[in-house]
């Protein structure tokens, strides 16, 4: 799914009617990135980025395609309630992306085991990943997101995955690779960083006929239930009609006040895409 479609989704859920909506965000909980096909493969484990690149070259003809970077991440979801009827989202927001051409810089998504953590060695990546490499050989691509307008936010629907890893146990995994026919780096930040990648779960609100404008909406403190941390456990929050400026200053609020968060962490805010 384009990632303006889902902001547009995302949006449209906030400021429908008079409708209820649970956001439940969930941090990454590891990630790491690997070089492959260098000659020099190690795993990054305790950077700020989260490097996703392809360097195709063109040999006598052939285009050899080699990655100096490929990004894993990890989610625990071991308390996530999640029905049939939830919108899942991966967001992702990349502290640079260098091209050589306009060509769109495109990451391809995909779930993988998670049998892995950040200490894990090359070869228990390998093991995890490999199932995933044989999708990507097939060109069996159904998880895409680009950018072509300097746009920074890489958004993916992971509604079914998370849906089918909830069954299976408590952890799901992501391999995060860079495609195309072009050399080009997409740098992600990462956990570590403070504005790393991120589920957005919600229910799919149901459409409520309303005439109350928007500007009598409620406010953040209105029909507002739960907790919400930054810490190991998922931020849970009802939220009744408000503005994005309003949802973003409840989530500020909120980590303000979470005892796992320091002061000195970098600006963990979501960026939601302004549309005009």
């Amino acid at each position: 799914m384009h990632r303006r479609g889902i902001f547009l989704s995302l949006l449209a859920m906030m400021l429908v009617g008079q409708a209820l909506c649970e956001v439940v965000l969930i941090p990454a909980s590891q990630d790491v990135y690997m070089n492959f096909g260098t000659g020099n493969e190690r795993v990054y484990n305790q950077t700020t980025i989260l490097v996703c690149a392809i360097n195709v070259t063109d040999i006598n003809g052939t285009r050899i395609s080699k990655y100096p970077g490929d990004a894993i991440i990890q989610f625990d979801i071991s308390r996530l309630n999640i029905t049939d009827d939830s919108v899942a989202v991966l967001v992702l927001k990349a502290a640079s992306i260098k091209k050589q051409d306009d060509t769109p810089a495109m990451v391809s998504l995909l779930p993988i085991e998670s049998l892995w953590n950040e200490q894990s060695d090359i070869d228990t990546f390998l093991i995890n990943i490999l199932p995933a490499w044989n999708i990507i050989k097939k060109n069996d691509l159904t998880q895409i997101s680009s950018s072509n307008d300097g746009d920074r936010i890489f958004a993916f629907d992971v509604s079914r995955t998370l849906k089918e890893a909830v069954v299976k146990g408590n952890s799901v995994s992501f391999l995060l690779q860079a495609i195309g026919n072009s050399s080009y780096e997409v740098d992600f930040f990462s956990r570590e960083s403070g504005q790393g990648p991120c589920l957005i779960i919600m229910p799919y609100p149901e459409s409520i006929q309303s005439t109350k404008p928007l500007d009598q909406a409620a406010s953040p403190g209105e029909n507002e239930t739960g907790e919400l941390s930054m810490g190991s456990k998922p931020i849970q929050k009802t939220i009744g009609v408000m503005s994005r400026e309003q949802f973003q200053q409840s989530i500020d609020e909120s980590l303000k006040e979470s005892p796992n968060i320091s002061d000195s962490r970098p600006d963990s805010r979501l960026e939601f895409k302004e549309i005009a």
